[in-house]
């Protein structure tokens, strides 16, 4: 028995020491009764923060762009249209640069208004530009105005059987 007993003995002194260490009490610093749910609540309202400073990065990004769309268009439209030349003959295009146009001097007739902006000669054929419009000898203008003569610089007209020169 004595072996037994020893054992016993051994036993026992080892619980001792299992349960002789003291446990540390707890500081009442140490302890947090709201702390996680305070964290949880700090990390919630942070995500929704950046959430939101995100969503207003968006519409100030789209708020400008369509701010510079905007004015693209704007001005764009106020440019003037650019100039479209058509595909023209050697012979329509040399006349063209030949005769440099300026102001014409305006003659009124009869209540009608005669402007001469150009002279041209094609292909044997004299052309006058009155009032826009590209006439040859013979061509009527207003129904009371006819072409007689297109020399250089000048125009003839038979405005109801009076003549009216047209100089540029």
């Amino acid at each position: 028995m004595s072996l037994i007993q020893q054992a016993l003995e051994k036993t026992s002194r080892a619980q001792e020491t299992r349960t002789s260490t003291p446990v540390p009490a707890q500081k009442i610093w140490d302890r947090d009764p709201m702390g996680a749910a305070l964290e949880q609540e700090l990390i919630r309202v942070q995500e929704s923060h950046a959430a939101r400073r995100s969503l207003y990065w968006k519409i100030t990004v789209a708020v400008l762009l369509a701010f510079s769309v905007t004015a693209f268009f704007y001005f764009n439209a106020r440019q003037p249209a650019p100039v479209v030349r058509s595909k023209t003959s050697e012979a329509t295009k040399a006349a063209s640069v030949a005769i440099p146009v300026r102001q014409a001097p305006v003659k009124i007739y009869s209540g009608n208004i005669y402007r001469l902006t150009g002279v041209t000669d094609l292909g044997g054929h004299p052309i006058a530009v009155i009032n826009g419009r590209l006439l040859g000898i013979g061509d009527t203008l207003d129904g009371k105005a006819t072409i007689k003569e297109i020399g250089k610089g000048e125009v003839v007209l038979d405005v109801q059987g009076r003549e009216l020169k047209l100089v540029l």
